[in-house]
């Protein structure tokens, strides 16, 4: 009994979708462990004194005020845009 070709395509992507399964890297294998009470997983990090903190604090703080900056002017240049076409065809 022949089902038809779009019955074998399903086939044929359930089958190529199980095998994709085997290759993907459990979580374990890509953070090196699972971390639990006894035994927490420790990552090494750049040690860094104050002043270094407050220059990465200043920076940071004035990178987001850019991008905000940059979003408030999209958003008004885009309500205008907005208004103008809404007021055109109205």
């Amino acid at each position: 009994m022949s089902f038809g070709g779009a019955t074998q395509a399903m086939i044929t992507s359930l089958k190529n979708n199980k095998k994709l399964l085997n290759k993907r890297k459990s979580l374990k294998d890509n953070m090196g462990g699972y971390s639990n009470r006894n035994n927490p997983v420790e990552f090494k990090t750049p040690n860094a004194n104050a002043y270094e903190l407050s220059k990465i604090k200043r920076k940071l703080q004035k990178e987001n005020s850019q991008v905000f900056y940059k979003r408030v002017i999209i958003l008004i240049a885009f309500l205008t845009v907005l208004i103008s076409v809404l007021y055109y065809f109205a």
